[in-house]
C-alpha cells in the first residue's frame, strides 16, 4: 500500500509546480544576470569608443593649435620683416634717395594728329616727380594695402591647416 500513496504523492501537482517554479526562476534569473551583463559589456564599449573619440579630437586640436601656432609666428615674421622694408624705402624717399615719379601727358601747342608715324615721334613719356610726402604716403598707402592682403592670405592659411588636420582624422 505504501507503493500506492507513493504513486498517488508523485501524482500530487503541487511538488511538480514548485519544481516548475523554481526551474522558470533560475531560467529567469540567469537570463537577467546575462542582459545585466551585456549590459554592462555594451556601456563599457561605449565608454571606451568616447574615450577614443575624446582623445582624438583633442589631439586634433593640439595639432591645430601647433599649426596655427607656427602660421602666427611664421606671419609676424614676415609682418615685422616687411614693415622694416618699407619703413627702409619710405626714409629713402623723404631723404631724398629714393626718388618717386609718374608718368604724364606733356601739354602740347600743336594739335593732336591722326598720323600713327608722328604719334611715335612724339611718344616720349614725360614724368613728374613726387615730393617726398607725397611719395612716403603712396608707399604708407601701399603698405597698408600689402599688409590687409598678407593678412587675408594668413586667414586662408588657417582655414587651409585646420581643413587639412580635420580632413585627414576623418579618413
Amino acid at each position: 500500500m505504501t507503493k500506492i500513496f507513493d504513486c498517488i504523492r508523485l501524482l500530487d501537482p503541487r511538488p511538480w509546480i514548485a519544481v516548475v517554479i523554481l526551474l522558470i526562476a533560475i531560467v529567469g534569473i540567469n537570463k537577467y544576470k546575462n542582459a545585466v551583463h551585456e549590459n554592462d559589456k555594451a556601456a563599457a564599449q561605449a565608454q571606451k569608443e568616447r574615450a577614443d573619440a575624446t582623445e582624438n579630437t583633442l589631439e586634433s586640436e593640439r595639432l591645430i593649435n601647433r599649426s596655427l601656432a607656427t602660421l602666427a609666428d611664421q606671419h609676424h615674421k614676415e609682418m615685422q620683416d616687411e614693415k622694416e622694408k618699407r619703413d627702409r624705402f619710405i626714409a629713402g624717399v623723404r631723404a631724398g634717395t629714393i626718388r618717386l615719379s609718374i608718368p604724364v601727358h606733356s601739354c602740347r601747342a600743336t594739335a593732336p594728329t591722326t598720323d600713327p608715324a608722328a604719334a611715335v615721334r612724339d611718344s616720349t613719356e614725360t614724368r613728374a616727380e613726387l615730393t617726398p610726402e607725397a611719395g612716403s604716403t603712396l608707399a604708407a598707402i601701399a603698405g597698408d594695402g600689402d599688409d590687409a592682403i598678407r593678412q587675408l592670405n594668413k586667414c586662408i592659411d588657417a582655414y587651409q591647416a585646420v581643413r587639412t588636420t580635420y580632413n585627414v582624422q576623418t579618413k
